[in-house]
């Protein structure tokens, strides 16, 4: 009967050492980072220089506007290359640790505007102004994670 209590016993001490690997590998690989907001941009030909001129100025400040109050983190134009048929012409990104909540949300746009000294018929009316220079072909809320 010894025997027989002792084989248990190991087999389950084995088993429990097993389970205890096999926990420690479910730990998550990756650990989350900022937000990445990708607007990928079609720009219509000859236009080139016009949408650049525009985002190295009235672009170029908001984000930084944006950055010195801590809603973002950063932001990138990335080029692409060699666009496919159908592929952008560029990727504008900004970079946040968080999203907003509804009253920063609020607060971000008071703060805005008045830094802007601009109003929404303003702002519409010169989105309407960029159509000419370039397409918005889509938009995505991304993520980085970086491995553990």
């Amino acid at each position: 009967m010894k025997t027989f209590i002792t084989k248990p016993s190991v087999l389950i001490c084995l088993l429990s050492l097993l389970s205890f690997n096999t926990l420690a590998a479910d730990e998550r690989v990756f650990k989350n980072g900022d937000y990445w907001e990708v607007s990928s941009i079609t720009v219509v030909d000859g236009q080139w220089l016009n949408y650049a001129k525009h985002l190295s100025t009235k672009w170029r400040d908001s984000q930084e506007f944006a950055k010195s109050k801590g809603w973002i983190n950063g932001y990138k134009v990335i080029i692409n290359q060699y666009p496919r048929d159908g592929e952008p012409d560029m990727y504008l990104i900004t970079m946040f640790e968080t999203m907003a909540t509804k009253a920063q949300d609020d607060e971000r746009y008071k703060a805005y505007m008045q830094w802007s000294k601009s109003t929404i018929a303003k702002l519409e009316e010169s989105s309407g102004e960029r159509v000419v220079m370039r397409h918005l072909s889509g938009n995505a809320l991304m993520r980085e994670v970086t491995f553990r």
